[in-house]
């Protein structure tokens, strides 16, 4: 009986509270990437355990109290990844800020339940670039580093204006500049903050616009100065060559990136050239030559001729114009005579003193239409209208008693009644 007595009181401090237990440490993560909270439990062998927690303290209305992490934000960022079986460690992914704090675990027996009286804590870091220094000018020697705050070694990759590339080198050149950032290699989505790597230069590639480098006297120039360099080149400054017997020199002649020119004269001819500045260094631009354009002696006679054959062009119209007048003029006049003619001889036909009742009558036919209500010896056409056709007929008054063949008589004969008629007709 002692014996089994004190059997039960050696082992009774194991079952009932000496293997109960939790064992973490804490943790550092960087800020969107993933971390694993390593965690083991222990218990008594003969339970079962039935069901896994983790938690964090929240403060609500003035006290706090372990929330479980179903409950939390963005819980499938959190995932366990331990079993029922002293395995307890906790994974989060896409850590944020706010990850950052206590973690307890507790677990549920088939005889009692169990919570960490200790906790793991978790740390959240960035990675951070840093450019020393910040700035450059091209040839310095400069340093780009990633850092982070986490002491677990990561591999570091580096990105320039979105695509990864080498780190750049010292001493520094004007192609290194951009935007960079460091990310950890298979990780991308853990990155740093961007940095701006500036190279400055002073002004090159200075050169002058001129579209034309002769001008006629007394036009208007503008010469524009432009340059490549970092930052913009904000001095210009323009000079001219004076030549002497004895030396040479350059003369400032204004300021700004164009110079104007209202007026050119003769004293505008010779060399120009243009000095760009800005805060990194100086230069100057090659030399442009300004002359005045000549005369061109052949263009004068090409406008001597020019002339010439416009006034001999306008003199063949007016003369072709008024000989088509003139030509009209007399085809007209000949029209008017001939009509003229006709009537004469009718009018000599019938002066004679032996005939009597005469009676004229010019008879006009169009040959489309003609003026209504109007009677025939009124009536009288222009010559200027369609070609006339002048007919003179002779009538005589028929007489029954004279033979058929002598009912026309020709013109000229000595009848006591003719009948003169002169009929127009219009084509």
């Amino acid at each position: 009986m002692d014996s089994w007595m004190l059997m039960i009181l050696v082992f009774m401090p194991g079952v009932w509270s000496g293997d109960w237990g939790v064992t973490f440490g804490d943790q550092c993560a960087l800020r969107g990437g993933s971390v694993v909270m390593k965690c083991s439990y222990d218990y008594p062998w003969r339970d079962t355990v039935t069901r896994v927690d983790w938690s964090r303290p929240l403060v609500t209305t003035g006290t706090w109290r372990l929330h479980p992490l179903p409950s939390l934000p963005s819980p499938r960022d959190f995932k366990y990844v331990g079993n029922l079986n002293h395995n307890c460690s906790l994974k989060i992914n896409n850590v944020k800020p706010t990850d950052e704090g206590k973690y307890y675990f507790s677990f549920v027996t088939t005889s009692d339940k169990w919570t960490s009286k200790t906790y793991a804590y978790l740390f959240v870091k960035e990675l951070t670039a840093v450019l020393k220094p910040s700035t450059l000018k091209e040839g310095d020697d400069f340093s780009l580093t990633c850092m982070s705050g986490c002491p677990t070694s990561t591999t570091i990759v580096w990105f320039k204006d979105g695509q990864q590339v080498w780190k750049p080198r010292s001493p520094v050149r004007r192609e290194d500049a951009g935007s960079y950032f460091c990310a950890v290699l298979g990780q991308e989505t853990v990155r740093s903050n961007s940095v701006t790597l500036n190279v400055q230069y002073g002004p090159e590639n200075i050169s002058i616009s001129v579209d034309d480098q002769q001008f006629t006297e007394g036009s208007s120039v503008n010469l524009t100065c432009s340059s490549v360099a970092n930052p913009a080149a904000d001095n210009y400054s323009w000079y001219k060559r004076t030549d002497s017997p004895s030396s040479s020199s350059w003369l400032q002649v204004g300021w700004g990136q164009v110079l104007s020119l209202p007026s050119v004269e003769a004293s505008h001819t010779g060399l120009y050239l243009c000095q760009a500045s800005n805060s990194v260094g100086t230069g100057n631009s090659t030399d442009l030559p300004l002359s005045l354009k000549t005369e061109d002696p052949g263009s004068q006679i090409h406008l001597i001729i020019a002339g010439v054959g416009v006034i001999v062009l306008g003199t063949l119209v007016v003369a072709h114009l008024l000989y088509w007048k003139k030509q009209r003029t007399n085809a007209a006049e000949k029209r008017t005579a001939f009509g003229l003619k006709l009537s004469g001889e009718g009018l000599s036909s019938s002066s004679t003193e032996d005939q009597l009742d005469t009676v004229y009558a010019n008879i006009n036919t169009p040959s489309s239409s003609r003026p209504k209500n109007t009677h025939y010896k009124h009536y009288v056409p222009s010559f200027d209208e369609a070609e006339l056709i002048y007919t003179t007929v002779a009538i005589k008054p028929r007489n029954n008693s004279r033979a058929p063949q002598e009912s026309l008589a020709i013109i000229g004969e000595s009848e006591d009644s003719v009948i003169y008629s002169t009929v127009v007709t219009y084509r």
